[in-house]
């Protein structure tokens, strides 16, 4: 029974603990389905090789997000004839009425820029693959802007259904220059039920 209970403990501080990244951090899964991720997952940052950068808008005080591989077409070493593989991905998020963005859940979400006054924006987009249309929420963590309205810092979470179906789906978070670290991942159901059948193991040793 020691031994159950001390796997337990272990499984326990793998869901209590948040994984902690560099300052600039972009990860996010994928729907087989989706449009954009193509069932893909990736967690990127400077360490791996990708540029980071960012452009805020006046017009609308949106925030653009750009994740670049070295060899991409956006990157220093791109190199069309070269047929190496690259990556590249895009977040645009944007406020209701134009408003600043600040801490806090948005939630029904439009394709940026073209959801109405009263909406949210959201764009996630990457390796020459975009929506025509898209849904979902975002829920910004951290925020901060320099003197000059240049974002400082940002720990954002986002979920984006591609063509607004739920079933093509984009999970994601990124992180810039943001100490937040990533939100944890909760174990699967699978590994719930191994614990509670080697419980019943046990007990069954025990009688």
């Amino acid at each position: 029974m020691r031994i159950f209970y001390r796997l337990l403990f272990i499984f326990a501080l793998v869901v209590s603990t948040n994984t902690s990244f560099a300052a600039m951090i972009l990860s996010f899964e994928s729907s087989k389905q989706s449009w954009v991720g193509q069932g893909e997952s990736h967690t990127v940052s400077p360490s791996d090789g990708y540029i980071f950068s960012t452009r805020t808008e006046r017009f609308d005080n949106s925030l653009s997000f750009q994740i670049s591989s070295l060899n991409s077409p956006f990157g220093p070493n791109w190199n069309p004839s070269s047929g190496d593989s690259y990556n590249y991905w895009g977040l645009e998020l944007a406020a209701p009425f134009d408003r600043v963005l600040s801490a806090g859940l948005y939630e029904n979400t439009a394709r940026y820029p073209f959801q109405d006054d009263s909406q949210s924006g959201l764009t996630f987009y990457g390796n020459h693959r975009g929506n025509n249309t898209n849904s979902g929420f975002f829920e910004i963590l951290d925020i901060s802007f320099d003197d000059l309205g240049g974002i400082n810092k940002i720990a954002v979470n986002f979920t984006q259904y591609d063509e607004t179906n739920p079933d093509w789906w984009v999970n994601g978070q990124l992180r810039y220059n943001s100490e937040l670290p990533l939100t944890a991942v909760p174990l699967p159901a699978s590994i719930w039920l191994f614990l509670t059948a080697l419980l019943l193991l046990l007990r069954k040793k025990t009688c």
